[in-house]
């Protein structure tokens, strides 16, 4: 247990040291953290990077999403739901847009562990939900 207590506390001091002054990733920051982690020994190197790989995608998850709907085409009101969410949020949240046609109507946005949906299919779902 104390071994995974101190790779949890290297991990944490890494994503610290992974991050620009906005709080996003820096992908040339990575790279040399893991040049250096190749350096240790296995047994000693993996621990580490599980918890690493975890929090590095947790920050990321902070800025970046998903907003899924059923034309994948970018729109104002993709840039206006963007918009929207960085001033809820106080940051930059960028949003990658991805086509789901079974929404037919509506949109999915992830954002980190919060997830928004709005669709014919979930308003079916919670229909027949009620219904039984």
């Amino acid at each position: 247990m104390l071994k995974e207590a101190k790779s949890s506390k290297i991990a944490k001091g890494l994503v610290v040291l992974s991050l620009n002054e906005e709080g996003r990733v820096e992908p040339e920051k990575i790279n040399h953290i893991l040049t250096e982690l190749k350096k240790e020994p296995a047994r000693r190197a993996l621990p580490i990077l599980r918890k690493f790989l975890t929090l590095i995608k947790r920050q990321i998850n902070t800025y970046e999403g998903s907003l899924e709907k059923f034309d994948s085409n970018a729109d104002s009101s993709s840039n206006l739901i963007s918009d929207k969410i960085s001033l809820a949020r106080g940051k930059k949240i960028n949003l990658l847009i991805q086509e789901n046609r079974p929404l037919i109507a509506g949109f999915r946005m992830r954002i980190g562990d919060d997830v928004y949906e709005d669709s014919i299919a979930s308003r079916i779902a919670r229909l027949k939900k009620s219904l039984t």
